[in-house]
Protein backbone atom coordinates (compact mmCIF):
# COMPACT_ATOMS: atom_id res chain seq x y z
CA UNK A 1 0.00 0.00 0.00
CA UNK A 2 0.89 3.65 -0.27
CA UNK A 3 0.90 4.11 3.24
CA UNK A 4 3.53 1.21 3.95
CA UNK A 5 5.54 2.38 0.91
CA UNK A 6 5.89 5.68 2.12
CA UNK A 7 7.02 4.45 5.56
CA UNK A 8 9.52 2.14 4.61
CA UNK A 9 11.24 4.62 2.79
CA UNK A 10 11.31 6.99 5.91
CA UNK A 11 12.72 3.99 7.52
CA UNK A 12 15.38 3.20 4.93
CA UNK A 13 16.42 6.99 5.41
CA UNK A 14 16.15 6.98 9.11
CA UNK A 15 18.50 3.99 8.64
CA UNK A 16 20.54 5.67 6.35
CA UNK A 17 21.20 8.46 8.59
CA UNK A 18 22.47 6.52 11.37
CA UNK A 19 24.99 4.58 9.51
CA UNK A 20 26.29 7.28 7.38
CA UNK A 21 30.31 7.39 8.21
CA UNK A 22 30.67 10.63 7.71
CA UNK A 23 28.97 11.25 10.54
CA UNK A 24 27.69 15.16 9.32
CA UNK A 25 24.27 14.70 9.93
CA UNK A 26 24.74 13.90 13.57
CA UNK A 27 26.94 16.33 14.41
CA UNK A 28 24.38 19.01 13.39
CA UNK A 29 20.82 17.08 13.54
CA UNK A 30 17.76 19.55 13.19
CA UNK A 31 19.88 22.00 11.09
CA UNK A 32 21.83 21.15 7.48
CA UNK A 33 22.32 17.69 5.96
CA UNK A 34 25.46 17.90 3.84
CA UNK A 35 24.15 14.41 2.16
CA UNK A 36 21.37 15.33 1.29
CA UNK A 37 21.68 19.55 0.88
CA UNK A 38 18.36 19.48 3.26
CA UNK A 39 17.63 22.37 6.14
CA UNK A 40 15.69 21.44 9.06
CA UNK A 41 14.44 18.61 7.47
CA UNK A 42 13.85 20.79 3.64
CA UNK A 43 15.04 21.25 0.50
CA UNK A 44 15.64 24.32 -1.21
CA UNK A 45 12.51 23.71 -3.33
CA UNK A 46 10.75 23.01 -0.20
CA UNK A 47 11.44 25.94 1.42
CA UNK A 48 10.79 27.80 -1.58
CA UNK A 49 7.07 27.05 -1.72
CA UNK A 50 6.89 27.14 2.07
CA UNK A 51 8.02 31.22 2.46
CA UNK A 52 6.49 31.89 -0.95
CA UNK A 53 2.79 31.04 0.60
CA UNK A 54 3.73 32.85 4.17
CA UNK A 55 4.58 35.66 2.23
CA UNK A 56 1.01 35.52 -0.13
CA UNK A 57 -0.91 34.76 3.07
CA UNK A 58 0.44 37.76 4.84
CA UNK A 59 0.38 39.97 1.38
CA UNK A 60 -3.90 38.84 1.59
CA UNK A 61 -4.21 39.28 4.98
CA UNK A 62 -2.58 42.74 5.00
CA UNK A 63 -4.67 43.77 2.01
CA UNK A 64 -8.02 42.92 3.80
CA UNK A 65 -7.02 44.54 6.92
CA UNK A 66 -6.36 47.58 4.97
CA UNK A 67 -9.52 47.58 3.20
CA UNK A 68 -11.54 47.25 6.11
CA UNK A 69 -9.77 49.95 8.19
CA UNK A 70 -9.92 52.29 4.44
CA UNK A 71 -14.44 51.50 4.80
CA UNK A 72 -14.16 51.77 8.33
CA UNK A 73 -13.01 55.70 8.12
CA UNK A 74 -14.85 56.84 5.63
CA UNK A 75 -17.67 56.48 8.17
CA UNK A 76 -15.92 58.16 10.31
CA UNK A 77 -15.87 62.05 10.57
CA UNK A 78 -12.80 64.27 11.96
CA UNK A 79 -14.95 66.71 14.15
CA UNK A 80 -17.98 65.45 14.67
CA UNK A 81 -18.19 62.35 16.87
CA UNK A 82 -20.79 59.26 15.85
CA UNK A 83 -21.50 58.94 19.45
CA UNK A 84 -22.77 62.10 20.95
CA UNK A 85 -24.08 63.44 24.50
CA UNK A 86 -26.22 60.01 26.24
CA UNK A 87 -24.78 57.77 23.42
CA UNK A 88 -21.29 58.75 24.47
CA UNK A 89 -19.03 56.71 26.94
CA UNK A 90 -18.99 60.74 28.48
CA UNK A 91 -22.55 61.30 28.70
CA UNK A 92 -24.62 64.13 29.36
CA UNK A 93 -23.45 65.23 32.35
CA UNK A 94 -20.44 67.15 32.37
CA UNK A 95 -17.41 67.43 35.21
CA UNK A 96 -15.41 70.62 36.27
CA UNK A 97 -11.49 70.29 36.13
CA UNK A 98 -8.98 72.87 37.85
CA UNK A 99 -5.53 74.52 38.29
CA UNK A 100 -2.64 74.57 38.80
CA UNK A 101 -3.01 70.69 38.67
CA UNK A 102 -0.53 68.22 39.24
CA UNK A 103 0.16 68.74 43.11
CA UNK A 104 4.02 68.02 44.29
CA UNK A 105 4.71 66.37 41.02
CA UNK A 106 7.44 63.72 41.14
CA UNK A 107 10.50 64.13 43.87
CA UNK A 108 13.60 63.06 41.61
CA UNK A 109 16.87 61.62 43.61
CA UNK A 110 18.39 64.63 44.11
CA UNK A 111 15.37 65.73 46.23
CA UNK A 112 13.87 68.40 43.78
CA UNK A 113 10.25 67.88 42.34
CA UNK A 114 9.64 67.60 38.69
CA UNK A 115 7.07 67.22 36.24
CA UNK A 116 3.08 66.56 37.50
CA UNK A 117 1.12 63.69 39.14
CA UNK A 118 -1.82 62.92 37.94
CA UNK A 119 -2.32 60.81 41.23
CA UNK A 120 -2.58 64.27 43.32
CA UNK A 121 -5.18 66.57 43.92
CA UNK A 122 -3.06 68.72 46.43
CA UNK A 123 -2.25 72.21 46.07
CA UNK A 124 0.40 72.90 48.84
CA UNK A 125 2.53 76.15 48.68
CA UNK A 126 4.41 78.38 50.73
CA UNK A 127 3.54 81.94 50.23
CA UNK A 128 5.80 85.06 50.66
CA UNK A 129 9.08 86.26 49.92
CA UNK A 130 10.63 82.25 50.22
CA UNK A 131 7.73 80.92 48.48
CA UNK A 132 7.70 78.09 46.19
CA UNK A 133 4.81 78.65 44.23
CA UNK A 134 6.70 78.82 40.59
CA UNK A 135 5.78 75.63 39.61
CA UNK A 136 2.18 76.45 40.38
CA UNK A 137 2.56 79.62 38.43
CA UNK A 138 3.65 78.09 35.62
CA UNK A 139 1.67 75.37 35.47
CA UNK A 140 -1.51 78.34 34.96
CA UNK A 141 0.59 79.85 32.59
CA UNK A 142 0.64 76.98 30.53
CA UNK A 143 -2.84 76.33 30.38
CA UNK A 144 -3.64 80.04 29.41
CA UNK A 145 -1.56 80.04 26.57
CA UNK A 146 -4.73 79.01 24.05
CA UNK A 147 -6.56 82.09 25.91
CA UNK A 148 -3.72 84.58 24.04
CA UNK A 149 -4.66 86.54 21.16
CA UNK A 150 -3.53 84.79 17.50
CA UNK A 151 -2.87 81.72 19.37
CA UNK A 152 -4.69 79.81 16.54
CA UNK A 153 -3.98 80.27 12.85
CA UNK A 154 -7.04 82.19 11.68
CA UNK A 155 -8.74 82.13 15.10
CA UNK A 156 -10.48 85.39 14.08
CA UNK A 157 -12.55 84.27 11.06
CA UNK A 158 -14.58 82.01 14.13
CA UNK A 159 -14.76 84.11 17.04
CA UNK A 160 -17.40 86.57 17.58
CA UNK A 161 -19.01 88.99 20.29
CA UNK A 162 -21.08 87.28 22.64
CA UNK A 163 -23.52 88.42 25.46
CA UNK A 164 -26.29 87.43 27.02
CA UNK A 165 -28.69 89.52 24.75
CA UNK A 166 -26.77 88.54 21.22
CA UNK A 167 -28.45 86.07 18.66
CA UNK A 168 -27.82 82.69 18.93
CA UNK A 169 -24.65 81.37 16.96
CA UNK A 170 -24.11 79.73 14.04
CA UNK A 171 -23.05 76.28 14.05
CA UNK A 172 -19.22 77.20 12.97
CA UNK A 173 -18.75 80.50 15.08
CA UNK A 174 -17.46 80.08 18.88
CA UNK A 175 -17.12 82.98 21.11
CA UNK A 176 -14.84 85.33 22.14
CA UNK A 177 -13.03 84.81 25.42
CA UNK A 178 -10.61 87.13 26.49
CA UNK A 179 -7.82 86.35 29.00
CA UNK A 180 -8.03 90.17 30.62
CA UNK A 181 -11.17 89.56 31.87
CA UNK A 182 -9.86 86.94 34.61
CA UNK A 183 -8.17 89.89 36.35
CA UNK A 184 -10.79 91.80 38.64
CA UNK A 185 -10.02 95.27 38.37
CA UNK A 186 -11.47 96.07 41.72
CA UNK A 187 -9.14 93.70 43.75
CA UNK A 188 -6.31 94.67 45.54
CA UNK A 189 -4.95 90.99 44.13
CA UNK A 190 -5.07 90.09 40.79
CA UNK A 191 -5.01 86.83 39.64
CA UNK A 192 -2.31 87.38 36.89
CA UNK A 193 0.69 85.93 36.28
CA UNK A 194 2.87 89.70 37.33
CA UNK A 195 1.28 89.43 40.95
CA UNK A 196 1.93 85.03 40.37
CA UNK A 197 -1.79 84.80 40.92
CA UNK A 198 -2.39 86.07 44.14
CA UNK A 199 -0.05 82.72 45.69
CA UNK A 200 2.52 85.31 46.74
CA UNK A 201 0.05 87.25 49.27
CA UNK A 202 -1.72 84.51 50.47
CA UNK A 203 -4.61 84.88 48.13
CA UNK A 204 -4.43 81.89 45.61
CA UNK A 205 -6.41 81.81 42.29
CA UNK A 206 -7.56 78.50 41.29
CA UNK A 207 -9.02 78.48 37.77
CA UNK A 208 -12.39 76.20 37.28
CA UNK A 209 -13.29 74.93 34.03
CA UNK A 210 -16.36 73.08 32.87
CA UNK A 211 -15.32 70.44 30.83
CA UNK A 212 -16.13 69.80 27.16
CA UNK A 213 -19.21 67.63 25.78
CA UNK A 214 -19.88 67.74 22.17
CA UNK A 215 -23.29 69.47 21.09
CA UNK A 216 -24.13 70.00 24.56
CA UNK A 217 -26.31 72.86 26.18
CA UNK A 218 -27.21 73.53 29.94
CA UNK A 219 -30.55 74.20 30.59
CA UNK A 220 -29.96 77.17 33.36
CA UNK A 221 -32.51 77.41 36.35
CA UNK A 222 -35.36 79.91 36.12
CA UNK A 223 -35.62 82.23 39.58
CA UNK A 224 -38.36 80.42 40.96
CA UNK A 225 -37.02 77.41 40.58
CA UNK A 226 -33.70 78.90 42.67
CA UNK A 227 -35.61 80.78 45.00
CA UNK A 228 -37.03 76.98 45.60
CA UNK A 229 -34.35 74.72 45.16
CA UNK A 230 -33.54 72.82 48.06
CA UNK A 231 -30.33 71.89 47.89
CA UNK A 232 -28.55 74.99 46.45
CA UNK A 233 -26.17 76.58 48.60
CA UNK A 234 -27.58 79.58 50.20
CA UNK A 235 -25.12 82.59 49.28
CA UNK A 236 -25.24 81.47 45.60
CA UNK A 237 -28.95 81.67 46.06
CA UNK A 238 -28.59 85.43 47.03
CA UNK A 239 -26.06 86.14 44.09
CA UNK A 240 -28.11 84.83 41.76
CA UNK A 241 -31.16 87.17 43.57
CA UNK A 242 -28.83 89.88 43.17
CA UNK A 243 -28.24 89.41 39.77
CA UNK A 244 -31.87 89.07 39.25
CA UNK A 245 -32.79 92.23 40.48
CA UNK A 246 -30.28 94.19 38.71
CA UNK A 247 -30.54 92.99 35.66
CA UNK A 248 -33.78 91.36 35.10
CA UNK A 249 -37.70 92.09 35.08
CA UNK A 250 -39.72 91.83 38.13
CA UNK A 251 -42.09 89.70 36.47
CA UNK A 252 -40.69 86.05 37.91
CA UNK A 253 -42.26 84.46 34.91
CA UNK A 254 -40.62 86.42 32.42
CA UNK A 255 -37.74 84.61 30.86
CA UNK A 256 -34.67 86.60 31.72
CA UNK A 257 -31.06 85.89 29.67
CA UNK A 258 -28.70 86.75 32.11
CA UNK A 259 -29.68 83.81 33.94
CA UNK A 260 -28.92 81.08 31.34
CA UNK A 261 -26.19 81.07 33.51
CA UNK A 262 -24.31 77.43 34.38
CA UNK A 263 -23.54 78.35 38.33
CA UNK A 264 -20.22 78.01 39.95
CA UNK A 265 -20.05 77.60 43.68
CA UNK A 266 -16.96 76.76 45.55
CA UNK A 267 -16.73 75.97 49.34
CA UNK A 268 -15.46 73.42 52.08
CA UNK A 269 -16.95 69.82 52.10
CA UNK A 270 -17.34 69.36 55.59
CA UNK A 271 -17.96 72.40 58.24
CA UNK A 272 -14.42 73.35 59.33
CA UNK A 273 -13.25 73.74 55.85
CA UNK A 274 -15.72 76.01 55.19
CA UNK A 275 -14.75 78.03 58.33
CA UNK A 276 -11.11 77.82 57.40
CA UNK A 277 -11.79 78.53 53.64
CA UNK A 278 -12.53 82.23 54.17
CA UNK A 279 -13.98 84.48 51.73
CA UNK A 280 -14.31 83.23 47.97
CA UNK A 281 -14.59 85.90 45.09
CA UNK A 282 -15.43 84.49 41.07
CA UNK A 283 -14.00 86.66 38.24
CA UNK A 284 -15.48 86.93 35.49
CA UNK A 285 -18.32 85.69 36.02
CA UNK A 286 -20.50 83.67 38.85
CA UNK A 287 -20.27 80.53 36.49
CA UNK A 288 -20.13 79.49 32.69
CA UNK A 289 -22.55 81.92 30.29
CA UNK A 290 -24.92 79.45 28.15
CA UNK A 291 -23.46 81.53 25.30
CA UNK A 292 -20.80 79.86 24.95
CA UNK A 293 -22.40 76.74 24.32
CA UNK A 294 -22.62 74.48 22.62
CA UNK A 295 -19.10 72.73 21.66
CA UNK A 296 -18.91 71.44 18.48
CA UNK A 297 -15.14 71.54 18.32
CA UNK A 298 -15.73 75.02 16.56
CA UNK A 299 -11.76 76.07 15.28
CA UNK A 300 -10.37 78.44 18.01
CA UNK A 301 -12.27 77.30 20.48
CA UNK A 302 -12.05 78.62 23.87
CA UNK A 303 -13.96 77.22 27.23
CA UNK A 304 -15.11 79.87 29.29
CA UNK A 305 -13.25 79.63 32.43
CA UNK A 306 -13.58 81.14 36.27
CA UNK A 307 -11.16 82.42 38.05
CA UNK A 308 -12.23 81.15 42.23
CA UNK A 309 -9.65 83.92 44.47
CA UNK A 310 -9.89 82.51 48.00
CA UNK A 311 -9.46 86.10 50.06
CA UNK A 312 -7.86 84.77 52.97
CA UNK A 313 -7.59 81.15 54.07
CA UNK A 314 -6.57 79.74 57.00
CA UNK A 315 -2.63 79.50 56.48
CA UNK A 316 -1.12 75.67 58.00
CA UNK A 317 -4.62 74.13 57.65
CA UNK A 318 -5.42 70.91 54.55
CA UNK A 319 -8.50 71.68 53.63
CA UNK A 320 -10.93 69.82 51.44
CA UNK A 321 -12.36 71.55 49.11
CA UNK A 322 -15.36 71.17 46.03
CA UNK A 323 -16.80 73.39 43.07
CA UNK A 324 -20.42 72.13 42.14
CA UNK A 325 -21.91 73.43 38.60
CA UNK A 326 -25.39 74.06 38.72
CA UNK A 327 -27.94 73.84 35.94
CA UNK A 328 -31.60 71.64 35.40
CA UNK A 329 -29.39 68.70 33.60
CA UNK A 330 -26.24 68.78 35.77
CA UNK A 331 -26.31 65.76 39.05
CA UNK A 332 -23.70 65.66 41.52
CA UNK A 333 -22.25 62.73 42.29
CA UNK A 334 -19.01 62.57 44.30
CA UNK A 335 -18.47 58.77 44.17
CA UNK A 336 -18.01 59.67 40.18
CA UNK A 337 -16.87 63.10 40.46
CA UNK A 338 -19.98 64.17 38.17
CA UNK A 339 -21.05 67.87 38.16
CA UNK A 340 -18.24 68.79 40.76
CA UNK A 341 -14.00 68.60 41.15
CA UNK A 342 -12.31 67.71 44.49
CA UNK A 343 -9.44 69.27 45.41
CA UNK A 344 -7.21 69.83 48.62
CA UNK A 345 -5.29 73.14 49.87
CA UNK A 346 -2.33 73.49 52.34
CA UNK A 347 -0.75 76.96 52.61
CA UNK A 348 2.18 77.43 54.57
Amino acid sequence: MAGDSSFDQDKNKLAEYETSSSGSYKSSRGCFNSKTGELMGRNFFSWIKLLSFFFIFCGVMSTLFGLCMGIFFQTLDYYIPKLKIEDSMIGSNPGLGYRPAGGLGFKTINGDYKGLSIYSSLIWFRHGGDGNFDRLRENLDKFLEEYEPGFFANQGASLTKCDFESKPKLTDESCEFNKEWLSDQGADIKCISAEHYGYYYGKPCILIKLNRIYDWFPDPYDINEVRNHSTMPLSLKNDIEKIYEEKCDDDPNKYCPYLNMVWLHCDGEDDPDKENLGLVSYTPFRGFPGYFFPYRNQRGYLSPVVMVQLKNPTPAVLMNLECTAWARNIRHNRLKREGLVHFELLMD
